[in-house]
């Protein structure tokens, strides 16, 4: 601070004989001037080329005022005091709100000038901009871009107030912006104003000291500041500026707010003002989004040629009006859809709870109605019917909690089309849809989620949408080559695409759309594996294959590679995990039962082989043994016309390719026993489990072949245009699954070693048969039976297990003696 010696100015107070009240601070010794001075200095606030603006007590009037005092080496110079009583001079006539006005104007008692004004407290437009920039959390929040675009808009009422008055400011920036702490918005900093930059009405002009004065007006002086100054400026040709000139300098204001980036800047900066080259504003700042109409009205103030820009601050302050006022409304909407939206989200957490609900709901109910018989009472149902209708209630609750959900978040598009908030929680409702439609393996609902989801999101579930998944595949021993095929839907029936290959094992990372895939790995002195895969939505699959050789598998088997699997359908669906196992190719024939017969006649005579013979209640034996000793199917079996087409397909022998029928569960133990004993490899049963694997592979499919239901793709009873017989293994080619297992729909029922019940009263079987519709086809079709029960239409095929896997969380249960 400055020894001014006084101000020359003495104060009407102590003059009159007034007392300076005791809570005005003194000023600093040696800093207050003579006894008796009008003002005291209290501080220095900053320094500028003309001059220091210092802190300063009015004692008469008895508040605090800025003081600006010009500097020693400049007020000898004539025409450095001429200008700055000017500037004095012309801001004392701009009385407007957004002006700080000027109190007095005088001489130091060493002669410098000086004048008062207004002391704003606050911060400069500068600060704020900088906090922004640094992503200050509690300045975004007060500085949001409606509070910027209102603080321009009247910057905007004050310039235009100057200009009406024929003063040009020309020194327009953030710096010369001061935000007041009660929302005062002020524009500083007059220093370099230009008196008459253009005609106005004489009663309405300012008149200063230095108004025709030649520095004022002369060409070939730049003032200013370079990034904000208008082009005409940078060239000095001060005699081109008008009112246009501070719309430059707005709209250089304009582009940091809306980027917090400077317009111009870098090497060459003056030139780039000159020639209007700045960067694009819409790509400036890729976190700060710019609406498009204010970017439009920024690159209308920066055109290089003034007659392109707004023609007065006044249209400028208007453009920003009118995109507050649609603004204000566009937020008003804005929080009525947020409000909105969290009504959504909060009806979709109901929702997913309710959901956990109805699955607690119906274990429970299932639980309880294990016990149910139709002799109860009343009062001992209770229990049982009060768990049924606790599920129907929850799951109309849960309908409820969905629609509620869906009603908040479109109203609440309603109120904003483009809600981000609402389209997300949409989008996520939506996902879950999906989740819970492709768990339940409803193609339908999955489709119809997906596209709502699709709708909704705004690329945050681009990945889910997609599907994409991975895979990775490993082999014991390593080396095998694998070719990946495609399954390819044709009319509901999966037929393998064409083949690419993926290398040897261990592969990469291999990157797949969403499907259903086959590896097959080759390795010589191994069989070939068919190793299904399935790319469920975003799924990364990695897969282990122990290749085998045939002794391991052996003849007349399938390997099933262990993994997991679609097991079920419906609400039972669920994904289960096996390990290895072979499953015969073919339903054991009557040809290969006789055999057994054979075996048990010679070890234990005739009779105990009678104990075995297929046969149903009222029709007696299927199997006759013949005079050489053979057990045969009985000449009647087959009817025509399939008789006389099995003949002529198959020979007189066909009977013996027919698939053995009328066989309780206990002859079929009795003959894996048997080939168990005489092979001494694994002849057995397979689980239900095993069964439905080895029919569906992987994917969930309903049929071996796929989703088609048709009586022409496995034997049942409308396979053909007349009366239903069973037929010869193999005539279906359609029936095969995808491990090359035959007939795994429809001809005869398969027992498995499963109990469908807990008291283990009833066995499991599977796959369908030749007196069933299309629809028992389906591979999770689980009918059941009572293990001695013999039916035309029950037979069964062999399992075996490997070594390194029997004791797999799915192994069978113990293998039974045969019955005698």
């Amino acid at each position: 601070m400055g020894d001014f010696g006084g101000f020359g100015r003495e104060s009407v107070v102590t003059r009159l004989g007034g007392r300076e009240p005791h809570q005005l601070p003194a000023g600093p010794p040696g800093e207050a001037g003579p006894a008796g001075e009008k003002y005291t200095v209290t501080a220095t606030v900053g320094t500028g080329g003309m001059g220091e603006v210092l802190l300063v007590q009015d004692r008469d009037l008895r508040r605090e005022v800025a003081m600006k005092v010009m500097k020693g080496d400049l007020s000898a110079v004539d025409a450095h005091r001429l200008k700055f009583v000017a500037e004095a001079q012309a801001t004392s006539q701009l009385e407007h709100p957004g002006i700080p006005p000027i109190h007095d104007l005088g001489l130091t008692a060493d002669g410098k000038p000086y004048f008062t004004m207004k002391l704003v407290r606050g911060r400069t437009l500068r600060d704020v901009l900088q906090d922004l920039l640094l992503n200050r959390k509690e300045v975004r929040q007060e500085y949001t871009l409606h509070r910027l675009m209102s603080i321009l808009e009247r910057m905007c009422e004050a310039l235009h107030f100057a200009h009406e008055k024929g003063v040009l400011h020309r020194d327009l920036k953030p710096e010369n912006v001061m935000l007041g702490d009660f929302g005062e918005v002020h524009v500083m900093d007059w220093g370099i104003a230009r008196v008459r930059g253009e005609e106005v009405d004489p009663a309405d002009a300012v008149a200063t000291a230095g108004t025709d004065a030649g520095l004022m007006t002369m060409d070939g002086v730049i003032k200013g500041t370079v990034p904000y100054m208008s082009p005409e400026q940078a060239m000095g040709r001060v005699s081109r500026m008008d009112r246009r000139s501070d719309v430059w300098s707005m709209g250089c204001i304009l582009y940091e707010m809306l980027t917090l980036h400077f317009a111009f800047e870098g090497e060459g900066l003056l030139s780039k003002v000159r020639n209007g080259a700045y960067p694009p504003i819409r790509k400036r700042n890729p976190k700060r989004p710019v609406p498009e109409d204010l970017a439009l009205l920024c690159e209308q103030c920066l055109k290089v040629d003034p007659a392109d820009r707004p023609a007065s601050a006044k249209a400028l302050g208007a453009a920003l009006r009118e995109w507050l006022d649609g603004t204000a409304e566009k937020e008003r909407r804005h929080r009525e859809a947020e409000e909105l939206a969290a009504k959504g989200k909060e009806a979709a957490a109901r929702y997913e709870a309710l959901k956990g609900e109805v699955t607690a709901a119906e274990k429970a109910a299932e639980e309880a109605g294990a016990a149910f018989k139709g002799w109860m009472s009343e009062e001992e149902k209770a229990p049982i019917l009060d768990a049924r209708q606790r599920v129907v209630d929850v799951r109309r609750q849960v309908v409820k909690a969905f629609a509620e959900t869906v009603r908040f978040l479109d109203a609440a598009l309603i109120a904003e089309e483009r809600n981000a908030s609402a389209r997300a929680a949409l989008a996520a409702l939506w996902r879950g849809r999906l989740a819970d439609a492709e768990r339940r393996l409803d193609a339908e609902d999955a489709a119809y989620a997906l596209d709502m989801m699709t709708r909704y999101d705004d690329g945050a579930l681009a990945g889910v949408i997609s599907g994409d998944g991975t895979l990775m595949l490993t082999s014991e021993p390593a080396g095998a080559e694998v070719t990946l095929h495609r399954f390819e839907d044709h009319r509901g029936v999966l037929k393998e695409g064409p083949g690419r290959s993926l290398g040897r094992t261990p592969t990469g990372i291999v990157e797949l759309p969403m499907g259903s895939y086959l590896c097959i790995l080759r390795l010589k002195g191994f069989r070939d594996v068919r190793y299904p895969v399935q790319i469920t939505r975003n799924r990364s699959w990695t897969g282990h294959v122990k290749m085998r050789n045939d002794e391991e598998i052996g003849e007349g088997f399938v390997l099933v590679p262990g993994g997991p699997f679609v097991y079920g359908e419906g609400k039972e669906t669920r994904t289960l995990e096996l390990p290895d196992f072979a499953i015969a190719r073919y339903p054991v024939t009557f040809g290969e039962y006789g055999e057994f017969l054979a075996a048990v006649e010679a070890e234990e005579g005739v009779e105990a082989a009678k104990k075995h013979l297929p046969r149903t209640t009222g029709e007696g034996p299927l199997m006759v043994r013949d005079d050489g000793g053979v057990w045969r199917p009985i000449p009647d079996l087959i009817s025509d016309p399939q008789l006389t087409r099995y003949r002529g397909d198959y020979g007189e022998d066909f009977a013996s390719r027919i698939p053995v029928i009328a066989v309780d569960w206990h002859d079929a133990a009795a003959y894996g026993a048997w080939k168990t004993r005489s092979t001494g490899r694994e002849w057995r049963l397979p689980t239900e489990e095993e069964r439905e694997k080895a029919a569906r592979g992987v994917d969930g499919r309903r049929f071996p072949w796929g989703e088609r239901e048709d009586a022409g793709l496995g034997k049942c009873e409308s396979s053909r245009d007349e009366r239903s017989q069973p037929e010869p293994v193999g005539t279906f080619p359609t029936a095969v699954s995808v491990y090359g297992a035959r007939d795994m729909a429809g001809n005869v029922w398969d027992w498995t070693d499963s109990w469908w019940d807990a008291g283990r009263s009833l066995r499991v079987l599977r796959g369908g048969s030749w007196i069933n519709q299309p629809i028992g086809l389906r591979c999770a079709s689980r009918p059941r039976d009572d293990p001695g029960g013999r039916d035309p239409f029950h037979g069964f095929r062999c399992a075996r297990g490997f070594p390194a896997s029997a004791s797999g969380p799915l192994a069978s249960t113990p293998w039974p003696s045969p019955r005698s």
